[in-house]
C-alpha cells in the first residue's frame, strides 16, 4: 500500500511504534541493531526472555547489526528515512546525513523536543504523563494524578512520528528533498488531554480529575457502574445529541423498578441545563439517577447489560480487561487476531490488522527476526530506488519547501467529534484543502460542548471545535433532502478523500455509499471511521470514545487496585486513532498514485482494532504468559520508586477559578544510577532514606517501595513542584510537576516549541488552538484560523468549488437543503 520506502529503525521502547505502523503500511523496515541486541529484554518478557513489546513492534523487520558509525551512514546513504530514539542530547546529526543523502527523512523522537530548555531533561512515561496534563485530569480527586498502568507516552509519541515521517516522505516525493521530523513526547501526549487543557488558555475553567466520569463545575457525571461481574461504562450525558440516549437508559431503569415515575420522567436533553439553573433540585435528582442506574447494573452480568443494551440503543458498554479481548466475538467474526508461529513461544495470538482496505491490504507481518538475520542482505542490496526519483527533482533545482506535503490535495470531512475531525485538521494544517460539511440543523457534536470561548456557549464558539477544526471550510448541506445529497455528490467527485464516521450502513441508507460513490469518482479514497468497523455483529454500536476505550481493555488499566476503574480521560480511542489515520491515507494516496488506473479505495478503519494495539504488551502477557494485566494505580512492576508525591503549593491562588492549585510532583527511577542520584540528594538535603535502602537494585526496591515513597514524601512536602522538580533534574533524575491547563500554556517548553497559536476566530476575533503535535523542518504547518462558523463558506464552496450559479443555490436554499 505505502510505497517501497526502506526504512532504517534505530528506535527502542519510545519510538517503535512508528516503524510497526509504517512496515504495516508496507514500507521495508530495517532493524539496526548492536551485537546485543539491546531492547529484546525490555519490561514484560516471554518465556525465553524476549521482551513481550520488543516481540509486538518488531515484526516484520529485518534485522541487521552493524559495529561502527561508518556503517550506518554507509546504509544510510541508501535509505528513504531513519528513525531514532536518542538518550537526551545523543541523537545523530541532521546536517551529517543530508551530507551522505539529501533525500534521507531523519525522524527523532526524545521526550520534550530536540530544543528547548527541556530539551536534555531525563523523563519516563510518569513524568510525561504530568508533563502533558494528562495526569492531572486521570483518576480521583482525593488521590494522586494518574497514568495509565499500561505505559502510554512513548506509544503516542512512535505514533505521531509515523504521522510525521509520512508527511515528510510525500513531501520528499514532490521535492526531492528530505527533512528532520522533531517529535516530542510531552506534546504527543497532550493529545488526551484534549479537550480540558486548552480551556484555562481560552479564558474558561479546565476539566479536573474525578474518577470514573468526568466533571462539569462540581457535577460528577458519572461513566462507570458495577456488573455482577465486573463493570460497565455508560454515557451518561444530556442534551440534543445524548439525552434520548440517557432517557433510553432510565426507561429501562424504572421499568427494572430501580426508580419511581418521576425520575424516569425528566426532560433528559434539558437536563444538563437545569443542574444550573435549579440547583435546589437537580442536583439532588443527579444524585437518584446514578443511585437507579447503579441498582439497574448491580443485578446484571456484563453480558447480558450489553445484550440489552444492543437492542434497545443505549451508550452502555462492558469494563474488558486486555486478557478478555481475544475472546470478543465480534474481534473474531472479522479475523481481526493474527496467529504466529514462535520458535520459542509456540502459537502467539497478537493484534492484527488494524485497518481493511477495499483493494490494498495491510502487509501481513509475521513474527520478529533474529538477532542479525538479515545483515549480509541489507549490506549487498542497492540503495533506494525510490532515492533516484528524488535525485531527479533536486536536479532540477526544486526547493526544499515546495510544495508542501499535501498542497493541491481536497479533502471531503463529515466526521464528527475527535477522530475523525482530529485527522482531517493535521491533514489542513500541511496544505490540503478540507471541506467540513455538516447539517444545517443537526450539526457536529463537538459544537455542543468542550467549552465556550469568551462564556459564549453558542454553536460557534465551541473551544474543542475551534481547535479540531481549524483551517478548514465550513459548509451546512442536509443530507436528508435529495437536493443536499445530490450538491454532496458533486463534492465527493471534487474530493481525493472522503472522511465519514457515521454509523456503518448510513450512506448506503441514503443513496450514497461506496459504491455509488466510487462510480462518480473511480479515484476517490473513503475512509470510513467507526468504533467497531464496518462489519460484524458490532458494526452498528453506537457510541464514542469512552466506550470503545472499556471495551479495548484502558479502563482496567487507569485506576487504583482497590478501587473500580478510573478510566481514562474521556474518548480515549479518539486520541489514539488518528496517528493511524493519517499514515493510512497517504498509503492510499501512494497506492492511488501507483495503479495504471488511478483507482481509489474503500478504508473500513475500527478505532477499537487500531486501540489494541496500544495494548498489544498486555494481550500478549496473557497469551504467551496466561497472565491477566490490571490497573496498579502510578505503581510499577519494574521500577521503584515510580509515583507523584504531594508538594507545598507555595504561593499558587487556590480561589483560582480556571485552575485550583494541583501541587504534586511525579518522582522515577529507572536505573540504578539514578537511584544513588536521588539518594544523595535526599541525604544533601537532609531527608535521608534509611541507609539499607540506598544500596538497593530495582527488585529490593520494589520490595521496600513501602519506606521509599514515606522518605520521598517527606522531602517533596517541604518544597514546591518547581522547586522539587529543579533539583531532581539537577541530579539527571526523571521527575516533572504535574501540570494542568495553565501550567501547560505557561510551560517554557511548550513556548519555544510553538505548542499554543493565536489564530484568526470567526465570531469572537482571536482563539488559541494547539499546533499539530510534530515539526518538520522543511515543510512547517501553517494554521491561520480556527474551525468555521456554522456553515460559513457556504456562498464560497458552492460557488467557487462547485461551479454553482445563483438559481441553483436558491433552490437548494428553497428545498432546505443549505438551512
Amino acid at each position: 500500500m505505502l510505497k517501497p520506502y526502506r526504512v532504517l529503525d534505530l528506535t527502542d521502547h519510545r519510538g517503535a511504534m512508528c516503524t510497526s505502523i509504517l512496515g504495516s503500511l508496507g514500507a521495508d523496515v530495517v532493524l539496526i541493531e548492536g551485537p546485543d541486541g539491546r531492547g529484546r529484554d525490555h519490561r514484560q518478557q516471554g518465556p525465553d526472555g524476549t521482551s513481550l513489546g520488543w516481540w509486538n513492534l518488531r515484526r516484520g523487520a529485518q534485522s541487521c547489526v552493524i559495529d561502527d558509525r561508518s556503517e550506518l551512514l554507509e546504509l544510510a546513504a541508501g535509505a528513504d528515512a531513519l528513525i531514532e530514539s536518542p538518550d537526551p542530547g545523543l541523537g545523530l546529526d541532521y546536517d551529517e546525513l543530508r551530507a551522505v543523502n539529501p533525500g534521507l527523512v531523519h525522524t527523532t523522537v526524545t521526550a520534550f523536543g530536540s530544543t528547548g530548555p527541556k530539551a536534555r531533561w531525563a523523563a519516563s512515561d510518569l513524568t510525561i504523563a504530568a508533563a502533558a496534563c494528562s495526569a492531572a485530569i486521570t483518576g480521583d480527586t482525593d488521590r494522586a494524578p494518574l497514568r495509565i498502568t499500561a505505559p502510554q507516552s512513548w506509544l503516542h509519541a512512535g505514533s505521531h512520528a509515523a504521522v510525521g515521517t509520512s508527511l515528510a516522505l510525500r513531501q520528499r516525493d514532490r521535492s526531492g528533498y528530505g527533512q528532520h521530523v522533531d517529535i516530542s513526547a510531552q506534546q504527543a501526549l497532550m493529545q488526551i488531554a484534549f479537550p480540558g487543557h486548552v480551556h484555562a488558555p481560552n479564558g474558561y475553567p479546565s476539566a479536573r480529575r474525578t474518577s470514573g466520569g468526568i466533571l462539569i463545575l462540581n457535577f460528577h457525571l458519572q461513566f462507570v457502574y458495577p456488573a455482577q461481574d465486573g463493570y460497565v461504562s455508560i454515557t451518561l450525558l444530556f442534551g440534543d445529541t445524548i439525552g434520548r440516549f440517557t432517557a433510553r437508559l432510565m426507561d429501562w431503569v424504572h421499568e427494572a423498578g430501580c426508580c419511581d415515575d418521576e425520575l424516569a420522567a425528566l426532560d433528559w436533553v434539558d437536563f444538563g441545563m437545569r443542574l444550573f439553573t435549579e440547583p435546589d433540585s437537580a442536583p439532588a435528582q443527579l444524585e437518584l439517577t446514578k443511585a437507579a442506574i447503579t441498582c439497574l447494573t448491580s443485578s446484571h452480568t456484563r453480558a447480558e447489560l450489553f445484550a440489552e443494551a444492543q437492542k434497545r440503543e443505549l451508550l452502555l458498554a462492558p469494563v474488558y480487561s486486555p486478557a478478555e479481548l481475544t475472546g470478543v466475538q465480534h474481534f473474531n467474526e472479522r479475523g481481526y487476531w493474527d496467529t504466529i508461529d514462535d520458535p520459542a513461544w509456540g502459537s502467539v495470538v497478537t493484534p492484527g490488522a488494524w485497518c481493511k482496505p477495499s483493494r490494498t491490504p495491510l502487509r501481513s507481518l509475521g513474527g520478529p527476526p533474529e538477532l542479525g538475520a538479515h545483515t549480509e542482505a541489507v549490506r549487498t542490496m542497492p540503495r533506494s530506488a525510490l532515492l533516484d526519483a528524488a535525485q531527479a527533482l533536486r536536479d532540477a533545482n526544486r526547493d526544499p519547501a515546495a510544495p508542501r506535503p499535501l498542497d493541491g490535495i481536497k479533502v471531503l470531512d463529515t466526521s464528527w467529534v475527535y477522530a475523525g475531525p482530529f485527522t482531517t485538521r493535521v491533514l489542513a494544517d500541511f496544505g490540503a484543502t478540507v471541506i467540513k460539511v455538516e447539517g444545517p440543523a443537526r450539526f457536529d457534536a463537538a459544537r455542543g460542548s468542550g467549552g465556550g470561548l469568551r462564556g459564549d456557549m453558542g454553536p460557534d464558539a465551541s473551544i474543542q471545535y475551534g481547535t479540531l477544526n481549524a483551517g478548514k471550510l465550513g459548509v451546512t448541506l442536509d443530507l436528508n433532502v435529495p437536493e443536499g445529497r445530490d450538491a454532496f455528490c458533486d463534492l465527493t467527485e471534487w474530493a481525493d478523500i472522503y472522511v465519514e464516521s457515521y454509523t456503518p450502513g448510513t450512506l448506503d441508507d441514503w443513496g450514497i455509499g461506496w459504491e455509488t460513490l466510487s462510480k462518480r469518482n473511480p479515484s476517490l479514497i473513503l475512509l470510513s471511521t467507526s468504533l467497531m468497523g464496518q462489519t460484524g455483529p458490532l458494526a452498528t454500536f453506537a457510541g464514542f470514545g469512552n466506550l470503545a476505550g472499556a471495551i479495548t481493555g484502558f479502563y482496567e488499566m487507569t485506576g487504583w487496585p482497590d478501587r473500580a476503574p478510573a478510566g481514562p480521560f474521556l474518548a480515549y480511542t479518539d486520541y489514539v486513532t488518528p496517528q493511524y489515520m493519517v499514515p493510512l491515507l497517504m498509503a492510499a494516496l501512494d497506492a492511488r498514485d501507483a495503479d495504471p488506473e488511478g483507482r481509489g479505495q474503500h478504508l473500513d478503519f475500527a478505532q477499537a482494532e487500531a486501540a489494541v494495539h496500544f495494548l498489544a504488551t498486555e494481550v500478549l502477557e496473557n497469551t504467551v504468559n496466561g497472565a491477566a494485566a490490571t490497573r496498579m494505580g502510578n505503581a510499577d512492576a519494574f521500577m521503584c520508586p515510580h509515583a507523584m508525591y504531594p508538594c507545598d503549593p507555595g504561593d499558587a491562588d487556590p480561589d483560582n477559578p480556571l485552575e485550583p492549585p494541583d501541587p504534586w510532583i511525579a518522582v522515577v527511577c529507572e536505573t540504578e544510577h539514578q537511584w544513588e542520584s536521588l539518594c544523595r540528594l535526599l541525604e544533601a538535603d537532609g531527608q535521608p532514606a534509611p541507609p539499607e535502602l540506598g544500596g538497593l537494585n530495582a527488585a529490593g526496591r520494589l520490595a521496600r517501595n513501602t519506606e521509599i515513597d514515606a522518605a520521598i514524601a517527606a522531602w517533596a512536602a517541604g518544597r514546591t513542584p518547581a522547586a522539587a522538580e529543579a533539583a531532581l533534574q539537577a541530579v539527571g533524575v526523571p521527575a516533572h510537576a504535574n501540570q494542568n491547563g495553565l501550567g501547560c500554556f505557561a510551560d517554557p517548553q511548550l513556548i519555544h516549541r510553538g505548542h499554543w497559536m493565536d489564530v484568526e476566530h470567526p465570531v469572537h476575533d482571536r482563539m488559541i488552538v494547539e499546533a499539530p503535535k510534530l515539526q518538520l523542518s522543511a515543510s512547517p504547518h501553517v494554521v491561520a484560523r480556527s474551525g468555521p462558523s456554522l456553515g460559513e463558506h457556504n456562498d464560497l464552496v458552492l460557488r467557487n468549488v462547485l461551479g454553482y450559479d445563483d438559481d441553483r443555490i436558491v433552490e437548494l436554499a428553497v428545498a432546505g437543503a443549505i438551512g
